[in-house]
This record gives C-alpha cells, structure tokens and sequence, in this order.
C-alpha cells in the first residue's frame, strides 16, 4: 500500500523531470534549427598556422610562416570580409520579423566569403609543402589531418 504523501512526492519528482526533459528538448530543437556553421567564427588562418608551425621541424616551421606572411595582406583582407559577413548574419538572426529571404542571402555570403577564405589559406599551404622536408610534411599531416600515416 503506497502512502498519499509519498505519491505526491513522485509525482512531484516525475513532473519536475519530465519538465526538465522537455526543456532540453526544446532548447535541443531551437539551437539545431540555425546553420551549424553559423555558430561562431572559424578561427583566423594565421592562428591555424601557427598551431600547425608549432608542430614542424625548425626550417618547415620558418618556411611555412614565412608563406603565410608573404600572403598576410590578402588573408586579413579575407578574413575581414568573412567577419563582416558573419557579423551581419548575426544580424538578420536577431532582427524581428526574421525574414527567410534576407537569412539565406546572409548564410549564402558568409559561406561565400569562408570557402574564399579557407581556399586561399589552402593555397598558401599547397605553396609550403612542395619545399617542405619529408619529416616536416608527416608532422604537418600529424599535426592538422587527422595523424601519422
């Protein structure tokens, strides 16, 4: 025989997780309806390639900051597009009415100006490599694809 008391308490505890379950649905569901790639911005290409430096011999590490720098004016000019483009997602997310229209275009230019960005950081690498010594192109793969083959 269960007492009233107790079955209150559970129903209490029950309603308060089912509550708490609909929540994180809810909040589960809100924040997988953007864009994935509107989440934050990727990190700036000279910050990928001083993680990947880190990680060379001594001469590749110098030679690929070295392609990086010779390619500095055109990857901050790059970089900027993109943070504006970004910014001004952000913006057209937030401004009530949201208008489906304006938030495609905007998801379409910052994906626009990421790619051209990313290829031309791509690029600057596929320069590096080719003068890269053998241990410098295993570390870069060590370091930024995924392991050692």
């Amino acid at each position: 025989m269960v007492l009233p008391g107790r079955n209150r308490s559970r129903c209490r505890t029950l309603l308060t997780l089912s509550l708490g379950l609909n929540l994180f649905l809810i909040g589960w569901v809100v924040t997988g309806s953007f864009p994935a790639d509107c989440a934050k911005p990727d990190p700036a290409p000279e910050t990928v390639a001083a993680e990947i430096a880190a990680a060379l011999p001594q001469a590749d590490r110098t030679l690929l900051l070295q392609a990086v720098a010779a390619q500095s004016p055109a990857l901050l000019e790059a970089r900027r597009s993109y943070l504006e483009a970004f910014n001004r997602l952000r913006a057209v997310i937030v401004t009530e009415p949201l208008n489906p229209v304006d938030l495609r275009r905007a998801v379409a230019d910052m994906r626009t100006t990421r790619q051209a960005e990313r290829s031309l950081f791509g690029d600057t690498i596929v320069e590096a490599l080719p003068k890269m010594s053998p241990q410098g192109r295993q570390a870069f793969v060590a370091s930024h694809l995924g392991g050692r083959q």
